[in-house]
């Protein structure tokens, strides 16, 4: 089966890139391959291709000519600083039969290779000029056959082995698939020799269908973005997002949500409960204190410190704090009563204030 075109997100038309030995690829990519994906293995020198079927990478044998120096991603803008004497080696993967054009290389008037297939197209810098090599790329249909479920069988509906492709169907709790190339219409397959029960399969979407006006998309920086009806929620990197407002789930499972300015609402499960914060300092928090009590948490801050509103279900605090979050007096009403610190004859005072003179004896300022 020749390689047509592919749509790999994780690659340029399949390609993966360049990595030192298998085992650079493998911390990269764990979790194997997709069909029709390969890198370039600069520790062989050659080209690596993904087996489905084996769920394995194998050396394919096309050698690249030493000295390797990288993946070409753009054709229209690719232009290596090569020396004069000096060989040099670059690899770009074609996803399809065509015209390619390298428009900036050193030395020479654009290049044009021409391919009959998807390919590996290297050019050498030989020290004085620049030469092309194509190696078509062809895959096995017996090994990377795709299977198209196509749901539970129905007698009207035909169904096609062909290009590498069989349909699936469902019939009585088992799948079947298509045995041969061709098409096959209203043979029951539990009765025909033309269906061949499968036990697993990967199955290949043709279509997805979502309500008007949404949209899902999976980009090339590996993020699931869905939209509709003037709402766009991102994920990727693990944080999901809402493009529109910046609301996002991080990494830590904290909802934030920008409140305006240098506001923000922070909603978190470490430390069990919401925040409000306003010029990177919380202003407001609702959360459970030492106590396992509910607390509600008012904050004001100045240049001189800030002044803090306590409330939970046994007492209101109110509390001074000096710029260095240092406390420097407090008050609090609780179901014992009153402690706060009342003025001194010292401090300045104002009419009605009630304070303590110098002879400790109470009084309140008159005139």
């Amino acid at each position: 089966m020749k390689v047509k075109e592919h749509s790999h997100l994780r690659g340029q038309n399949g390609c993966l890139g360049f990595f030192y030995g298998l085992d650079a690829l493998l911390s990269a990519y764990p979790e194997g391959g997709l069909p029709g994906e390969f890198f370039v293995n600069g520790k062989t020198q050659s080209i690596w291709v993904w087996d489905a079927t084996g769920r394995s990478w194998y050396d394919s044998n096309h050698a690249a000519p030493a000295p390797f120096f990288g993946i070409i991603t753009d054709t229209n803008s690719f232009s290596p600083n090569v020396e004069s004497g000096k060989e040099a080696c670059f690899v770009y993967i074609a996803g399809h039969a065509g015209s390619y054009h390298f428009l900036a290389l050193k030395g020479v008037s654009p290049l044009t290779v021409t391919t009959t297939s998807a390919a590996v197209i290297v050019l050498v810098w030989d020290g004085t000029t620049w030469r092309d090599y194509v190696t078509p790329i062809s895959l096995d249909d017996a090994v990377h056959l795709s299977y198209m479920y196509r749901g539970s069988w129905t007698e009207s509906s035909t169904y096609i082995y062909a290009d590498g492709f069989t349909d699936v169907v469902y019939y009585l709790g088992k799948y079947y698939r298509v045995k041969q190339a061709g098409s096959v219409t209203g043979e029951i397959p539990d009765e025909s020799d033309k269906w061949e029960e499968v036990t697993h399969f990967y199955a290949v979407a043709d279509q997805l269908y979502f309500p008007t006006g949404q949209l899902i998309v999976l980009d090339r920086q590996q993020a699931i973005r869905v939209k509709g009806f003037g709402s766009t929620w991102e994920l990727g990197d693990g944080i999901i997002r809402h493009l529109e407002t910046g609301t996002f789930l991080s990494t830590a499972g904290e909802l934030r949500v920008p409140a305006g300015g240098d506001s923000e609402i922070v909603i978190s499960p470490v430390e069990r409960g919401i925040k409000f914060w306003r010029n990177n300092k919380e202003v407001l928090i609702i959360d459970w204190d030492n106590n396992n009590q509910v607390r509600l948490l008012m904050s004001q801050f100045d240049d001189s410190g800030s002044r803090e509103l306590s409330i939970s279900p046994q007492q209101i605090t109110l509390s001074q704090l000096d710029s260095a979050g240092q406390t420097l007096n407090t008050s609090q009403l609780s179901l014992n009563g009153l402690n706060c610190r009342l003025k001194q004859w010292s401090d300045t005072l104002v009419e009605g204030d009630i304070y303590v003179d110098e002879n400790n004896v109470l009084k309140q300022k008159r005139g």
